[in-house]
């Protein structure tokens, strides 16, 4: 999406006014909600009172500052979702977002360029044992090329989110779209799946094991794609990447088969699983032994597996001690890496950040 239609440009609908609007410099977010006794905002874990200015109406001036922007609507009490505003998923269920102009945003701008298509796959895992789906980005040039072999990258999302988050909140699309248009990065497939594979069990319900995605992605992933789309198919076509959990689910699977990928993106993230045994574990493993790091115990060799190992994280991330612990280990094994820090914290600000990086430095 443009963010400039973030704001002039929202339509209407029921005679309900624009949801977010600029005046006197500033943002504002205005909704409709008649009969209600309190409308707020939820925001980075403060909450913010709307203002009743006329029957049924009620604004807020926006207290942020970055471009996109997580937000929770709380009506007299109760969370809802506005269907005004841009939806996504996260925080396992769908939310609202706020996004406002940012003088770097064009990166990720819906523009006129050629554009690529995303799509929606379904395949059956033999791991899960159920229907599952992912996301796969096709740049323009693709289907005119029926015989060329694109590259891959295999691109993951953090815990709580799903298949949609890098399309939806990460803008991945546009952000490649306009790299491939500026011959700053070369075409390739992305494909995106739900890291938050669901396990059955012997009642019937579903419980989550974030580590089942290794073998649903070696077996049931790959092979289903590089069968149906000309791409891959080797070592230097393949890479992986992804942020927060799926920068642990990266780590894991690049170290444990480095013969599959010749990229690898760890962006907010993390070499060491420590979900494993954590409050986030909802599977309740044991903590992990780290055994995957074992792979970097040969440095030339490690070395040699990988064309680029990018690590990246945001300035404020809460996480920001692991990262810097992961740059101790790297440089004790004599391992190589780019390392950048972006302004931010851990969020897509920083993510879509990282993509747009990483997407310009792979498969050259």
């Amino acid at each position: 999406m443009n963010t400039a239609l973030c704001f002039n440009d929202v339509l209407a609908y029921d005679g309900r006014p624009d949801p977010l609007f600029k005046r006197d410099g500033k943002y504002f977010i205005r909704l409709m909600e008649k009969g209600a006794k309190s409308v707020q905002m939820v925001f980075a874990e403060s909450l913010y009172d709307f203002t009743e200015t006329e029957d049924g109406i009620w604004e807020l001036e926006l207290p942020l500052s970055t471009a996109f922007n997580c937000v929770q609507i709380r009506v007299d009490g109760r969370d809802t979702l506005s269907a005004l505003l841009p939806i996504s998923y996260g925080y396992s269920r769908p939310y609202n977002y706020v996004e406002l102009p940012a003088e770097d945003s064009g990166f990720y701008e819906l523009k006129d360029v050629p554009h690529g298509s995303v799509r929606r796959e379904y395949f059956f895992s033999e791991v899960t044992g159920e229907w599952e789906s992912c996301m796969v980005y096709t740049p323009e040039e693709y289907d005119r090329n029926p015989d060329r072999v694109y590259p891959v990258l295999y691109l993951q999302h953090g815990h709580g989110e799903n298949e949609v988050g890098w399309t939806y909140s990460g803008k991945v699309n546009l952000i490649m779209d306009n790299l491939v248009a500026e011959g700053k990065a070369k075409p390739f497939v992305i494909v995106m799946n739900n890291g938050m594979v669901q396990r059955r069990e012997a009642d019937g319900s579903h419980k989550v094991d974030f580590l089942l995605f290794e073998p649903m992605l070696i077996n049931d992933v790959i092979p289903f794609i590089e069968s149906k789309y000309h791409v891959g198919g080797s070592k230097e076509k393949r890479g992986m990447a992804g942020l927060s959990m799926g920068s642990i689910q990266t780590s894991m699977i690049v170290c444990n088969h480095p013969e599959m990928f010749s990229e690898v993106g760890i962006f907010s993230g993390f070499m060491k699983d420590w979900i494993s045994g954590s409050e986030l574990d909802m599977s309740e493993h044991m903590p992990s032994s780290d055994d995957h790091l074992k792979a970097m115990d040969d440095a030339e060799a490690f070395n040699g597996y990988f064309k680029n190992l990018y690590r990246a994280m945001g300035d404020e991330d809460p996480f920001f001690e692991y990262f810097l612990a992961d740059d101790e280990l790297c440089s004790k094994k004599g391992i190589r890496f780019e390392r950048r820090v972006y302004k931010g914290t851990h969020d897509w600000n920083v993510w879509r950040m990282c993509i747009r990086d990483f997407a310009q430095m792979i498969f050259k």
